[in-house]
């Protein structure tokens, strides 16, 4: 628990908290913050041998004085901190792998070492698999017909097919622009929202 106006402890500088980890005694961390790294460090090996967070919250609160609500925020600070065996990052480690595959790939090629290079793309191959199938949408290879709708000035509706209008010389292209741009009264403008 920390006093008001001091931050806390996921608020601190990597290198204060890894000065307290390399030299305890001379420690940069107030008092208050040393105790809350100390839980925490200590909630994160309990991870390892209670996923329940119930199992961890009742031994906490059998060590300390402290709140529920303390003990559940050093909790989700420990798994932010501490990677556990039951919070194990399959995607980070993947792209880290792939990551690391293709830094090797790159060396081996300006080395000049085919070999080498050959192997770690066969191992990058490997790392990223098989392309998985997708299903076919059985819709996709269906034409689509768009239609524009232009207002003529009497209110006549026309739906012109957009393919078509493609094909328009530039004079009737002309034409159909200088239609669309026309004043619209009142009335056709009540019948558009109607509409």
């Amino acid at each position: 628990m920390s006093r008001k106006g001091l931050p806390s402890l996921a608020e601190q500088r990597y290198e204060l908290i890894q000065q307290h980890i390399i030299d305890p005694e001379k420690s940069p961390l107030p008092a208050e913050l040393k105790e809350q790294f100390n839980r925490v460090l200590q909630v994160a090996r309990l991870l390892d041998d209670y996923p329940n967070d119930t199992h961890i919250i009742n031994i906490m609160l059998a060590k300390y004085r402290i709140s529920t609500t303390q003990i559940r925020k050093d909790i989700a600070l420990a798994r932010e901190m501490f990677k556990t065996n039951h919070t194990f990052d399959w995607d980070f480690w993947h792209a880290w792998q792939i990551k690391d595959q293709l830094e090797l790939i790159r060396e081996c090629r300006l080395k000049g070492d085919l070999k080498q290079w050959n192997n770690a793309k066969k191992t990058l191959a490997m790392l990223i698999g098989e392309k998985p199938e997708a299903i076919e949408d059985p819709r996709r290879m269906e034409k689509n017909v768009f239609y524009i709708q232009v207002n003529n000035g009497t209110g006549e509706k026309l739906n012109i097919n957009l393919d078509t209008l493609r094909s328009l010389s530039h004079q009737d292209r002309k034409t159909i622009i200088d239609t669309l741009y026309q004043p619209v009264d009142d009335a056709q403008v009540e019948e558009i929202m109607n509409s």
